[in-house]
């Protein structure tokens, strides 16, 4: 056998051999677009689209010792004070969920290094006073749209 046909053998044996890997799995998720009052208080460090389970009691995530580390799921990329607009991403998969605008009374990475602040991170958060929270439902395949979401702190 001459080199030429044990390299084509070679070559479709492997070609022939490959299984198809598939396509990558669908992205589901969150996203949209904030838009900020003019005015942001002097005492936010930044600001976060935020996603808590659905279990979240809203009317005490002020209220000191309430247990909002226990519904937090994750959080979008921080917006610096400031900021008129931005939009969002935040990759979660199928289910139903609270997601909130929200401003920090701490420097983001402060907030994420240090875990004994992070669990009392109902301490450090200022929710609007114009903006609903929004109640996404993600399902497969999805990635659910909320857009004008307008946030005045």
């Amino acid at each position: 056998m001459s080199r030429i046909s044990l390299l084509m053998l070679i070559g479709l044996l492997g070609f022939s051999g490959c299984d198809d890997p598939g396509g990558l799995d669908s992205v589901t998720g969150v996203h949209g677009k904030v838009i900020f009052g003019s005015e942001w208080p002097d005492s936010l460090k930044a600001a976060a689209v935020v996603v808590f389970d659905v279990g979240l009691n809203l009317d005490s995530i002020s209220v000191v010792g309430y247990p909002v580390i226990d519904h937090f799921i994750t959080f979008g990329d921080p917006i610096e004070p400031g900021t008129v607009s931005s939009e969002y991403f935040i990759q979660l998969p199928p289910g139903d969920y609270i997601i909130m605008a929200i401003g920090l009374l701490v420097e983001p990475a402060v907030l994420l290094a240090n875990e004994e602040l992070f669990a009392r991170i109902g301490e450090f958060i200022v929710t609007p006073e114009y903006a609903v929270p929004r109640g996404p439902a993600i399902r497969e395949n999805q990635i659910n749209e909320q857009t004008d979401w307008y946030v005045q702190f």
